[in-house]
């Protein structure tokens, strides 16, 4: 399934090379006893992951399967303020339908937050992960499209003032979104409204992997 960031910044995900890291070291976004509640709730999402997702008993015994992943996971988390404690909110799991091949038991019926997988480029990879080329693409492209957003913004605050001080200056927006070449591409180009959007899914995915590295 193509997600939104593959659709709108037109970088496409390459094929998984299966070392099944992702299956082995996963750890959600929301803080266990967080996402404990939501199942206990009837959350969907959170009832999924945890009838298919058992527990590593520490850090250490997870490391010891995926040190990577257990590193990068913990060092993110740190970075967010509703992990308050690593040993705690952070927890690492091992799904119980992957194989000794690494290939998933149950593809076929697979949850949807499995399928989606990386549903962003915003999250924790496994070393070797085949994604990180292309996660680290996506960033790359967004991040130059959230400085060029930016930059509009300021534009649009001093046309704003220009107007508010002196009046009357109705073509004003073409002089200020063109160029030096007077090239007004920029204001025209439709990629720009996609940060907003893109932000919201990269800040709010409820999927796996889960914490954000930036």
């Amino acid at each position: 399934m193509v997600n939104a960031f593959e659709r709108e910044l037109g970088i496409p995900k390459p094929r998984c090379c299966s070392t099944g890291d992702c299956c082995k070291g996963v750890s959600p976004s929301t803080p266990f006893y967080k996402l404990l509640k939501r199942a206990a709730e009837g959350d969907e999402f959170a009832r999924n992951f945890f009838s298919i997702m058992i527990p590593y008993a520490s850090h250490a015994e997870a490391r010891q399967v995926v040190p990577g992943i257990v590193a990068k996971t913990v060092e993110a988390a740190r970075k967010l303020p509703e992990f308050e404690n690593d040993e705690y909110d952070v927890v690492f799991y091992r799904c119980r339908y992957l194989q000794e091949d690494n290939r998933c038991g149950v593809h076929e019926d697979r949850p949807q937050f499995c399928r989606d997988y990386p549903d962003t480029p915003f999250v924790v990879m496994a070393p070797e992960c085949a994604y990180i080329p292309w996660a680290k693409a996506c960033k790359k492209k967004y991040f130059e499209m959230r400085e060029k957003v930016s930059h509009l913004e300021e534009l649009k605050a001093e046309l704003t003032a220009l107007r508010e001080g002196k009046g009357g200056l109705e073509t004003i927006d073409d002089a200020v979104f063109s160029d030096h070449n007077g090239d007004d591409r920029d204001r025209d180009d439709p990629n720009l409204s996609l940060v907003l959007s893109l932000t919201d899914i990269f800040l709010a995915s409820p999927h796996q992997s889960f914490i954000f590295s930036y």
